[in-house]
């Protein structure tokens, strides 16, 4: 045999050797364990604290802080509620809002009786806006919100608002709420 082909077939079978050996790298590893530990929540809350005994007539109208008894349209009215704000965590951030739609029922029922609602909001003596934010270092203060209700006047035509049909009704408003709503620090 040739030293060339003796040599071609030591090449080759190296060849075989290497790529059937690739596979199969061995290499050291190591793992390590480390104690995870506690992380704890925060909190946001709302407690009610109370609310105006009544509904009084609002500022720049007619008897202006003196207690509803019959309104007509064209009255605006407001009711003030305290709350305690309950506000814990290192990136707490969150909005105050109430619903800008009135829910009522009407004895009787079925009349043209129709309002709107708006609220104002005061954190401990300063005044916030509608969607204002709140944080973490408001915790345990307290929020006044002045519930604004509208009642607009009515309309001529027999299909309007505030007709002559409400006269005498009674309105009953539903559940009046603020909401608080946590928004991403990290947007």
């Amino acid at each position: 045999m040739k030293k060339s082909t003796k040599g071609a077939i030591a090449a080759g079978s190296a060849a075989v050797l290497l790529m059937g050996g690739a596979g199969t790298l061995a290499y050291w590893t190591a793992t390590g364990t480390a104690e995870g530990g506690a992380i704890n929540a925060g909190t946001l809350t709302l407690t009610p604290v109370g609310c105006d005994a009544s509904w009084v007539y609002a500022a720049g109208q007619a008897g202006a802080g003196t207690p509803v008894v019959l309104f007509v349209p064209g009255d605006v009215v407001t009711k003030e509620c305290t709350f305690t704000l309950g506000a814990t965590g290192d990136n707490l951030s969150a909005t105050v809002d109430a619903p800008d739609t009135l829910t009522f029922v009407t004895d009787p029922t079925g009349t043209s009786f129709d309002a709107t609602v708006s609220a104002t909001y005061d954190l401990n003596g300063t005044a916030i806006a509608d969607g204002g934010t709140i944080t973490d270092a408001d915790g345990g203060e307290t929020l006044t919100v002045a519930f604004v209700v509208d009642i607009p006047y009515g309309t001529a035509d027999p299909t309007g608002i505030n007709d002559n049909d409400m006269q005498g009704v009674e309105a009953t408003l539903d559940t009046l709420t603020v909401t608080l709503t946590q928004v991403d620090p990290n947007p």
